[in-house]
């Protein structure tokens, strides 16, 4: 990491005060408070990814713009299209809460959110807030949150077309359009891949759009949805003894996810209100004949979420209700079926926002009620003072989450007496946003956990007897001077298992992420370079255990040219054709070339 190091004093040393028209500091987010504020007033610790930062990639999957956020690291197991996780300051990825939309999508049958297959297409933004934010969102945002916003974009009618090496082609066609009182968006995308190994294959397909009718000026009414399906070959497995990977010619999986949201907004009086109905469904199947073998998982989540908020003698109060229903089954060739098991909650839960000049002070609690293990309280408080482009901010809040209906119920090994796992963070950070849209953030965060839901060899079932900690740095930088802009991210983990002090697997103690771009008139191009550090994981093979998984650096560079309508674009992916593994065993791609081309029908 020492070149890291070095590229960040480097950059520390720019006099980065470029005019620009916009500031990092002006970006509105929602996602740390359930009200629009700038990322220079929160007091939250938050990164946001614009569409403009992923057409500059031409990155085709969420999981790829991550890559970049610090204190976040991502773990897919293999190819494109293959199962990919993410870990939020050392949490695991169970501890991650995903939304879409503000819709939690998060797998109710064994937490976590696979990202394998969720494509940019349609994305607005990606609005990344680290740390426990229970206080707001209830369970499993542990770690932190990540809310990907598919609505709210310029008017616009494209189609994108890309094809690349290994048989990768990626059709996209988008619009978007507000006439009068109503505001229509509609993507549809195709994606297939050959991969990089026999019956490593993906093909997708991804629809999704809405529309919003503002009836009056105060009362809007809108639908929005998503649907998803994949079907990808799993090139390899381990043999019947487990010793050896060896080739699945027909190991295939397939699935899809969907989800669909009624928002209702109002304004009575002085009181902001939100209705969101919204139901989250997912299939997952796979089988492997020649192992006769099988599973297939069904789970879905339907939610009712109200708020309102006001301006109060005490600050901007934020309160709601939440209710949620979840549901999950399983069939597999193993003998761990489980016929559809449900699991609900209540919650309540009230933020109060006081702004005092340059102070800004944030407190919170929510209480939520489950009626597979009882009650938790979680509170948060938060405190920034910012004034002249400085930000200095703190903050503590307690966060848990809840065992899944897997955890529960699966035969043989589910414990219907699990407790939920909690967690206890603190954070101090500096952060300094010059004239230009230029910014530096540096931030000390530590996190207790215990009750952590493990596999307890002893009592050979689920118990809530894992311990952990994780402390570490963040560290983000940004400048943009003329026609050069320049990014970096590190992060300095230590996650450990408690008492043993041995690091938990897959999460890097050192990384990070430099990106360099050049935009000039009708050409533009980006390189992004990721490094990230030695890590352990695990192994499948006898007798499994803990083994280290090398540290690699990979590079992207993607060249753009404007041609009014028409945007031609090429990227070269691996530029160095490194041979690296996110997940132990299973080999990532190797280089390859992609070309693309944009069409603008209408702006």
């Amino acid at each position: 990491m020492k070149p890291l190091v070095s590229l960040f004093l480097l950059f520390l040393s720019f006099p980065l005060f470029a005019q620009t028209p916009a500031r990092v500091a002006d970006e509105i987010i929602v996602t740390a408070s359930e009200m629009p504020e700038t990322v220079e007033s929160t007091p939250a610790s938050v990164t946001v990814i614009t569409r403009k930062d992923i057409d500059e990639r031409a990155a085709r999957d969420v999981a790829d713009v991550l890559r970049e956020v610090p204190g976040l690291s991502v773990s897919r197991t293999g190819s494109l299209g293959k199962t990919t996780s993410i870990f939020i300051r050392g949490g695991s990825s169970k501890q991650a809460l995903v939304l879409w939309n503000g819709v939690e999508i998060n797998d109710p049958y064994f937490s976590g959110y696979n990202w394998g297959q969720f494509s940019t297409a349609e994305v607005q933004r990606v609005e990344v807030v680290r740390g426990p934010f229970s206080s707001l969102y209830g369970a499993d945002a542990v770690g932190g949150v990540v809310n990907i916003i598919t609505a709210g974009g310029h008017d616009h009618a494209d189609l994108d077309i890309a094809a690349g090496g290994r048989g990768l082609f990626n059709g996209l066609a988008s619009f978007a359009r507000t006439s009068g009182p109503v505001t229509l968006h509609l993507a549809a995308e195709h994606r297939q891949d050959d991969g990089f190994a026999p019956n490593d294959n993906d093909r997708e397909n991804s629809l999704l759009g809405g529309f919003t009718y503002a009836a009056t000026r105060t009362l809007s009414v809108g639908l929005t949805g998503r649907v998803a399906n994949y079907d990808l070959g799993v090139p390899r497995n381990t043999n019947a003894f487990a010793t050896a990977y060896v080739a699945t010619p027909h190991h295939r999986e397939n699935g899809k996810e969907w989800q669909l949201a009624l928002p209702i907004l109002a304004e009575i009086g002085r009181v902001h209100a939100e209705l969101r109905l919204s139901q989250s469904h997912r299939y997952d199947h796979n089988e492997d004949p020649d192992a006769q073998s099988f599973g297939s998982t069904t789970s879905t989540r339907r939610n009712l979420h109200l708020t309102a908020r006001g301006q109060t003698a005490v600050g901007m109060v934020v309160a709601g209700i939440e209710g949620e229903k979840s549901e999950a089954e399983n069939r597999d060739s193993f003998g761990l079926d489980i016929s559809p098991h449900h699991r609900s909650s209540q919650a309540f839960f009230v933020e109060d926002r006081l702004s005092r000049g340059p102070f800004e002070l944030s407190l919170g609690a929510r209480r939520d009620h489950y009626d597979t293990f009882g009650s938790e309280t979680s509170p948060r408080v938060a405190a920034a003072w910012a004034h002249g482009g400085h930000k200095f901010r703190a903050a503590y809040g307690q966060a848990f989450r809840a065992p899944q209906i897997g955890e529960l119920y699966l035969p043989f090994f589910g414990n219907p007496d699990l407790q939920a796992e909690r967690s206890r963070s603190t954070e101090v950070g500096y952060d300094h946003f010059f004239l230009s849209d230029a910014s530096v953030s540096v931030t000390a965060f530590q996190s207790n956990f215990r009750d952590l839901i493990i596999y307890d060899l002893a009592a050979n079932r689920f118990a809530n007897i894992g311990e952990a900690r994780s402390r570490g740095v963040e560290v983000a930088a940004r400048d943009h001077r003329g026609p050069f802009t320049a990014a970096l991210s590190y992060t300095y983990l230590r996650a450990t298992e408690e008492p043993s002090g041995g690091q938990l697997v897959r999460r890097p103690k050192h990384s990070g992420s430099l990106a360099l771009g050049y935009d000039h008139g009708t050409g533009s191009v980006q390189l992004v370079i990721a490094r990230v550090g030695s890590r352990p994981d695990v192994t499948d093979l006898f007798p499994f255990g803990t083994v280290t998984n090398r540290a690699y650096t990979i590079a992207d560079v993607t060249l753009h040219w404007n041609m009014e309508r028409l945007a031609p674009y090429a990227k070269l992916e691996n530029l160095t054709n490194a041979r690296y593994q996110e997940v132990f065993g299973y080999p990532s791609p190797s280089r390859r070339a992609v070309i693309g081309i944009r069409y603008s029908i209408a702006q």
